[in-house]
């Protein structure tokens, strides 16, 4: 009976053992999500997540009308798989973060993350960037490479690429003819009809205020409508020089969603014949709006983008 005791002991502490083991290798999942602290970059205060973690750090920066739950979904669901630190936060005049009276320009987003990465001590993280926070994520890293350790973009509206090129006239004279009737409306203080118009007209397709955002989404979209106001104002945001990125000579990786309206699959197609390192990915059934659509795909591909960087 003693025999048959101990060995039922032994077999427990092993077990007890193993899983204790399979705890510490596991990634850390969070099901709250850390509460949002204001850290202040100088002339602003942003309101920022940090999402403790091993390893080097993931920086997430959001696009136009949005804030840090943008990236929640794709967070959440890669921190399954991988343990690095994240952090999330809302650019300046967006949400819960300050804002400055004037003209902003993108190159003060730039700043703004600079400085954010310098008051957490992160060191050199991956950059990854939605939308409009892929053009501050490109600049970043144009301007400030020692800070990054890859980079990670979906769907850059670099529209400046597709300048000068006889095939593209159409699609950008529609899509500033988009943008103008967004701005016109939001001029008026039809701030609601305006954000619509944007979103469905510019950015993500027909019926996607309904279909794609939920409440929550929209009302944040209508409520950082100032800020995109002022930030379409800023002639050199949609026309930085990502021919530049062929000198960053760390992993970068672009997303585009197949169902995204054509101008951003063009993005796609120029930017990778003018910078030969960058791979370029395709997610399956997705907009403009994949990271809020689409979490596991644009996760995935993210995974791998981080595996490609530790296997160099």
């Amino acid at each position: 009976m003693k025999k048959f005791l101990g060995g039922k002991l032994l077999v427990a502490a092993f077990l007890l053992l193993a899983t204790y083991s399979l705890a510490l290798a596991a990634p850390t999942s969070f099901q709250q999500v850390p509460p949002l602290k204001r850290i202040d970059v100088g002339p602003v205060q942003l309101a920022t997540c940090v999402i403790p973690g091993k390893g080097v750090p993931i920086l997430f920066i959001h696009g136009s009308w949005d804030d840090h739950n943008g990236w929640l979904p794709v967070a959440r669901t890669l921190r399954q798989e991988v343990d690095n630190p994240m952090v999330l936060y809302d650019r300046r005049g967006h949400s819960a973060s300050t804002n400055v009276a004037g003209q902003g320009h993108i190159s003060d987003d730039v700043a703004d993350a600079v400085e954010l990465i310098q008051k957490l001590h992160l060191g050199a993280v991956h950059v990854v960037g939605h939308s409009y926070g892929s053009n501050v994520a490109i600049e970043l890293v144009n301007n400030h490479p020692e800070l990054a350790a890859s980079l990670f973009l979906y769907e850059p509206p670099a529209f400046g690429i597709l300048k000068h090129k006889p095939q593209y006239t159409s699609v950008l004279k529609e899509m500033k003819t988009s943008m103008l009737e967004a701005k016109a409306l939001l001029e008026k203080g039809d701030i609601e009809e305006g954000t619509k118009a944007f979103v469905e007209n510019v950015a993500f397709g027909k019926n996607s205020w309904e279909n794609l955002f939920d409440e929550r989404a929209r009302s944040c979209m209508i409520a950082n409508a100032d800020t995109w106001l002022d930030q379409s104002r800023d002639k050199e945001r949609l026309s930085i020089p990502v021919e530049k990125l062929r000198d960053f000579k760390k992993p970068m990786t672009l997303v585009s969603g197949d169902a995204s309206l054509p101008v951003y699959q063009a993005i796609a197609v120029e930017m990778q014949k003018s910078i030969p390192a960058l791979q370029v990915r395709h997610c399956k059934g997705a907009g403009h709006g994949g990271p809020v659509s689409d979490p596991q795909q644009v996760a995935d591909f993210l995974k791998a983008h981080l595996a490609r960087v530790a296997g160099q």
